[in-house]
Parts: structure tokens; sequence; C-alpha cells
């Protein structure tokens, strides 16, 4: 094996774990702000999730999306659901992304734009089918039919818009800003 394999190795083990200390900070810190319905809060959590994409790939962005899941977790231990939730919405955005971004790397801003609309759509379809089908079923208290939840899917696709353009939008920023200050970390 080479040095550089155990190098870029290294980098990759070392950046997925910053990023997914970075999603531990934020979820801690509860900035969150309230989005129309109560129990819908606007966060930064997707930004570094999308930035560990950006800079070390897929697998980087899953893992730092399961630690959000499980750092959202820990603060309902008995109740998992919304970190799942979370852990769904962000992944969703990702997969987006890289349908557009594995064949070409964003090299124009129209690139990036495709690849945003595409991560924002996706994350927007999977929520929607995601909460059709579980919030009556784990939230039966206040979801007491899939109509009850059905009412409500033109505001949470709002949120879901919003905040999966937050976390692109954001996780480009600071991308562009890392690679312009540190061009060793632009992926080929």
């Amino acid at each position: 094996m080479s040095q550089l394999y155990f190098k870029r190795k290294s980098i990759f083990i070392a950046g997925t774990a910053l990023l997914a200390a970075a999603v531990i900070v934020l979820d801690a810190s509860r900035f969150k702000i309230p989005f129309l319905l109560p129990f819908l809060k606007i966060d930064a959590l997707g930004i570094p999730m999308l930035l560990s994409y950006f800079l070390f790939g897929f697998l980087s962005g899953t893992i730092t999306s399961v630690i959000s899941w499980l750092s959202i977790s820990t603060h309902d231990p008995l109740f998992p659901f919304s970190g799942f939730m979370k852990f769904l919405a962000e992944f969703s955005t990702i997969i987006g992304v890289y349908l557009v971004l594995r064949a070409r790397r964003p090299t124009s801003f129209s690139w990036k734009l495709i690849s945003m609309i595409s991560g924002v759509s996706v994350r927007v379809i999977v929520m929607a089918i995601a909460n059709i089908m579980l919030l009556p079923v784990f939230m039966s208290t206040f979801y007491k039919s899939y109509e009850a939840v059905i009412v409500l899917i033109p505001l949470i696709s709002l949120f879901n818009a919003v905040q999966g353009a937050i976390s692109v939008a954001g996780g480009f920023l600071v991308y562009e800003a890392l690679v312009l200050r540190f061009s060793s970390l632009k992926t080929e």
C-alpha cells in the first residue's frame, strides 16, 4: 500500500469525524427557527452534512447523516422518530445532489443550481411520502388518519424546500470558501 493511500484515508476519516462533530455541536446548540408549524424548525445541521459530501464523497455524507440521527435521538432515546426524519430529509437531499454531480463535478453555477434543484426536489418528494406513511403510525395522537397528514403536506413540502435550499446552498458556499483558501481540498 502506498503512503498516498493512507494519507487520503486519514484525511477522509479526520474530515468526516470533524464534520460529524460539527453536526453534533450544531444540534446541541438548539439554535432552530420555528417555521409555520410548531414541529417544523429551520436549522443548519444540513450544511456540514452536504459539506462532508462535497469534500469527501457520498460515504462521508452518509456517515454524517447517520450521526445526526444518533445525535437527535439522544435527546429522547425512547422516541427516535424525529432523528430518523432528519436523517431521511438530509440524506435524500444528498442523494438528489449526488444524482446530478456524479456525472460531472460542479464547475459552473448552472451545474450547482441544477444539483440544488435536484437535491431539493428529491427531498420534498421523499419527505412528503415519508410523512404521509409515518406520521399516522408514530404520532397517532396528533394525526389520527392519513387525510389529516395530507392536509399539511403543502406546508411540510414548503418547509423541506426551504430547509433543503439552505443546506445545499450553505454547503456549496462553505465548500467554495474552503477550496478558495485551501486548493488541495478541491475534489477531482
